[in-house]
């Protein structure tokens, strides 16, 4: 704790600069009473989240010496979640990063998934590429000047070469986002599902959909009934938002887009939430299908790679201009897709049609696995 308590004065602070290789498992998430996390504040201002390892991280870059190595086990969060874009601010001014390896789920009983972060104590030359690596697949390099540029300094390890130029082409081209084109709702939180959620309907009550209940374009027969009684719930988005005539119903918790089109007013639990979209030029079931499509699949999954689908990643997504009637055909298909019919390639194929894709990218999409 001497070495790491960062002390102005400390008796420690001799060894800075010192050391040729640090390889450390910091701890995450670890709660820093107040007086400490005052002092922290003081001396590493940058650290704004208070996050342990970021402030682990900063206390090994000032004591390893020029050009010296090390090495962190971290959070897979590192990589993009909002919150330690401080770090990742930190590093990329400070450092080279030599290599970031996803690990998965490397620690039993711990549901995160870790990577592994080399770095060099030096400022990235010009042209530097980072070494990335991920469970059983070949090693491939990234431009760490890609980092600087990225929204909140996201290290966008998921993203090759050819994906980054997909991306490129899709957020090039002409078109709107969600962002400031929409209303959202959480679903009910009850504070008690054993008391208010049934698994049978009794008198008085409706359907409530949970996230498992939701998938691409419907929703499935319920499995839980609710009297709607706003007043005894926890937490509830007003009612108008329940009721709207038309909404999209998404699964919350899922690395994958997942999106029902609602007409009922039907209620959903807080696993489930609500998409009010007001694009101009963009009707719900267009939307729709773009949410759902493996495109956008690939957009969301190479972009933001979490387990939870957050509205500040979809506010981020491309959405490209259309003609009436590239609108229409797709809308028919999206009709069809809600009947039940198994019509998913098709529309695929629609949505890749008009974005100017070549053969070979069309073939990178299709063939790309969410679970691989």
């Amino acid at each position: 704790t001497e070495i790491a308590n960062g002390l102005l004065f400390c008796e420690t602070n001799n060894l800075n600069n010192t050391f040729h290789l640090i390889a450390i498992n910091p701890p995450w998430g670890s709660a820093i009473n107040v007086e400490d996390s005052n002092h922290y504040s003081s001396m590493y201002p940058h650290i704004t989240s208070g996050e342990s390892f970021s402030l682990f991280l900063s206390k090994c870059i000032e004591l390893a010496g020029k050009k010296s190595h090390i090495s962190f086990v971290l959070p897979e969060s590192i990589l993009n979640i909002r919150t330690h874009s401080d770090i990742r601010e930190y590093v990329l001014k400070n450092t080279t990063i030599k290599a970031i390896y996803c690990l998965g789920r490397n620690f039993k009983g711990v549901f995160t998934s870790v990577i592994r972060l080399d770095l060099i104590n030096d400022e990235a030359p010009g042209g530097w590429a980072i070494d990335v690596g991920r469970e059983n697949k070949k090693t491939y390099k990234i431009p760490q000047s890609r980092f600087n540029s990225n929204h909140n300094f996201v290290f966008d390890v998921s993203l090759s070469d050819d994906d980054f130029e997909i991306l490129s082409l899709l957020y090039e081209k002409h078109h709107v986002t969600l962002k400031d084109n929409a209303e959202w709702a959480l679903g009910i939180v009850t504070g008690d599902n054993k008391k208010y959620v049934s698994e049978t309907k009794i008198k008085g009550m409706e359907p409530i959909y949970k996230g498992s209940d939701v998938e691409n374009y419907r929703l499935k027969e319920p499995t839980s009934y609710i009297e709607y009684k706003p007043e005894l719930f926890q937490q509830v988005a007003p009612v108008r938002k329940y009721r709207a005539p038309e909404k999209l119903i998404y699964k919350f918790i899922s690395n994958k887009l997942v999106f029902a089109y609602d007409k009922d007013g039907s209620l959903t639990l807080n696993s489930a939430n609500i998409l009010l979209p007001k694009l101009d030029g963009y009707p719900i079931k267009l939307l729709l299908a773009f949410l759902n499509s493996k495109l956008y699949q690939f957009i969301y999954s190479k972009k933001f790679n979490t387990h939870k689908v957050l509205r500040g990643d979809l506010e981020k997504l491309p959405f490209p201009g259309l003609m009436d009637e590239e609108k229409n055909r797709i809308i028919s298909l999206v009709d069809k897709a809600i009947e039940g019919e198994d019509i998913q390639e098709d529309i695929d194929l629609e949505i890749m049609k008009i974005t100017g894709l070549s053969p070979e990218q069309i073939n990178t999409i299709t063939n790309f696995d969410m679970d691989n």
